[in-house]
């Protein structure tokens, strides 16, 4: 009988598994791979602010300035100024930023197919619900409550309430 702990210990390797093959990619790419999250953000929001990524991200503004930056540099991002604000800048992707997404996302997906192409569509169905259910109780137990119909909407909550959380600690360690 496989224990608790064995099945997070295995959960806790596939994602070490992949953020290793995160990394490796990221190695030989334009993109490292924190920065496909702010590039994906100015592609679906094209023209918009620093301001907008770092909340639609939760990440904190300075660390999308730095990134920002770097990806400009690279000539895969523009900054163009308001008109409207003269001390705001607008973003968007350039087509060498466009083409670079695109080659990056291939990779991931050359990837996924690989790991999945072990199990049946019916093994893939009955996984993903298998881990859905734990991911609700989950939810519950740190009290999100609330359905998400798609990973990628809890993802985004789980990151902001992560991000959230990591600021109280350090708060009341200052405090201390």
């Amino acid at each position: 009988m496989v224990s608790n702990r064995e099945l997070v210990g295995m959960l806790e390797n596939l994602h070490l598994l992949r953020g290793l093959f995160i990394r490796r990619t990221s190695q030989d790419s334009p993109i490292h791979f924190g920065q496909i999250a702010i590039m994906k953000t100015i592609e679906q929001h094209e023209n918009c602010t620093q301001a907008t990524i770092a909340e639609c991200l939760s990440v904190t503004p300075a660390s999308v300035a730095v990134s920002t930056k770097r990806l400009q540099k690279a000539g895969l991002i523009t900054k163009t100024v308001d008109q409207d604000n003269l001390r705001c800048k607008r973003l968007s992707l350039t087509e060498e930023g466009r083409t670079a997404i695109e080659r990056h996302i291939a990779l991931f997906e050359q990837y996924d197919s690989r790991v999945f192409s072990c199990l049946s569509e019916d093994e893939k169905e009955q996984l993903f619900e298998l881990l859905k259910r734990l991911a609700d109780v989950m939810q519950k137990a740190v009290g999100i409550e609330g359905s998400f119909s798609d990973p990628m909407s809890l993802g985004c909550l789980l990151h902001r309430k992560f991000e959230e959380e990591k600021e109280n600690i350090e708060r009341s360690c200052d405090q201390c």
